[in-house]
């Protein structure tokens, strides 16, 4: 798409589903998984005259993370129905909120790629159920209604992105932001964070142009490539002459282009209508201030703190702060004196290696912080080098002992004294004229070398900066 010629404006609409117990309007269990049409009752299956209840843990989530996102929170918000039909939605509408939701006019920070920083507004946060699951295969069509009640959280931005790019990065803040306040784990694969991309462009200066939704969206790359692929669609069509339609597409992941579904609603279709079902949901300052005391140092904030404080490059800041189990366990290292350093350096690399490799969260695994604080130790104070630190890590997580018992199980403890070590330096020395005689010509290429043949000659327990030291003096 020629940028010279249009502009891009998109919006999202993100639905997670909130983490809670029970189902939003039932105590139906609220599971992912589960065999198919096992967590329903008559209440999420619409039969006549069952009444749903309003579960305050989802409410509570739902204000929590619209105060996260700067949103002001309506004194009353009202449940309406959205009146439509579709197999997987039992009752032929959906309990939803349309005038008055829970969160309005709010804001959120994105950091972008090239390092600048984004605000996006938040139209509004809207609380409501989600619907069944439509299973299709060569027999035919099923419904499992599981799903069918689930709390769902929808996010409305306005249409303040620009490009792919800046979507995906937002969508992995966002992500972030919810898995922080732990309202729901983001898991898009499994769809508990779904999004839609409200995509129109237009000649620069025209405003905003058609808009096209584009469904089907489960990873936030097939969102930034969704909405590549309509641009250039979309200006395809107005460099011909030819309309854009008002519409909502599918986007096909095996051909990686959108394609029409059905026209594009509006709200009128729907006729909305408060719920008579469901009293008002209003907030006092009570339920307000123990909201603000829910709330969490969030990851963009966090990660600049950390580069700051600790004084860490914007890469590593990035990557502890992620999750924020992992930013916890840093910052509380850091407290009880691990250099922070040498801590993000240890997390980042070797650490994160291990736990990958064995499938271990952090806070769940052997490695408690005293452990790993110790480990650290051990290595600045010369106990044992940086190489057989990662053997004794290893043997920490997969075998759950203690950093000093491994240690002396092994014999690893590092050897410094010149006495013992002097024979296997003059031994290597002996075997490597060519590197002896290399360096002695004055290229100290060859050192690194000869340390690790002492270092492999002496198990892995040599001092590397006394081998260095006992190397030059005896070639010297």
């Amino acid at each position: 798409m020629d940028k010279t010629i249009f502009e891009t404006f998109i919006g999202l609409e993100i639905h997670i589903q909130l983490i809670t117990k029970t189902k939003i309007f039932c105590n139906c269990r609220n599971s992912f998984g589960d065999p198919p049409n096992t967590n329903i009752c008559p209440v999420c299956m619409g039969y006549p005259g069952a009444l749903p209840a309003l579960n305050k843990e989802a409410a509570k989530k739902a204000c929590l993370l619209c105060l996260a996102l700067k949103c002001k929170l309506n004194e009353k918000a009202v449940f309406d129905r959205k009146n439509y039909f579709y197999p997987d939605l039992p009752n032929n509408y959906q309990i939803t909120q349309f005038e008055f939701p829970f969160g309005i006019e709010g804001s959120v920070d994105t950091a972008l790629p090239d390092g600048s920083i984004k605000t996006v507004r938040i139209h509004e946060a809207h609380l409501e159920e989600d619907a069944g699951k439509m299973i299709h295969d060569r027999i035919g069509s099923m419904c499992d209604f599981n799903r069918a009640g689930t709390p769902l959280l929808e996010v409305v931005t306005k249409p303040d992105f620009k490009t792919g790019e800046e979507v995906e990065a937002f969508l992995l803040n966002f992500r972030r932001i919810i898995r922080y306040l732990g309202v729901s784990d983001g898991n898009m694969e499994e769809g508990s964070m779904r999004c839609d991309a409200n995509v129109s462009i237009n000649y620069i200066g025209k405003g905003l142009g058609k808009r096209v939704e584009v469904k089907n969206l489960n990873s936030s790359r097939n969102v930034k490539l969704a909405i590549q692929h309509e641009e250039q669609r979309q200006a395809k069509l107005l460099k011909a002459g030819e309309p854009i339609l008002q519409e909502t597409r599918l986007w096909d992941d095996d051909k990686k282009r959108t394609e029409s579904m059905r026209s594009k609603e509006d709200a009128n279709d729907y006729r909305y209508f408060p719920d008579p079902d469901l009293p008002p949901f209003a907030t006092t300052p009570e339920f307000i201030a123990e909201l603000k005391s829910m709330l969490v140092e969030l990851p963009l904030a966090r990660r600049n703190r950390f580069m700051s404080e600790y004084n860490l490059i914007q890469d590593t800041a990035e990557f502890l702060t992620e999750e924020k189990d992992k930013a916890d366990y840093f910052e509380e290292a850091c407290k009880k004196g691990a250099d922070p350093q040498n801590a993000a350096a240890w997390l980042k690399g070797d650490v994160t290696k291990v736990l990958n490799r064995e499938k271990m969260e952090i806070l769940s695994s052997p490695l408690d912080i005293g452990r790993f604080i110790m480990l650290l130790d051990f290595v600045e104070k010369g106990k044992i080098n940086g190489q057989t630190a990662k053997k004794v890590l290893d043997i920490i997580i997969t075998e759950n002992k203690n950093p000093e018992d491994i240690i002396k199980e092994n014999n690893w403890e590092q050897v410094d004294d010149s006495d013992s070590l002097m024979p296997v330096v003059e031994k290597v020395l002996a075997e490597s004229a060519a590197a002896v005689n290399q360096i002695k010509a004055g290229d100290m290429k060859p050192v690194g070398f000869l340390i690790g043949q002492v270092m492999k000659n002496s198990g892995g327990k040599a001092d590397p900066k006394k081998v260095k030291e006992l190397i030059m003096e005896k070639i010297k």
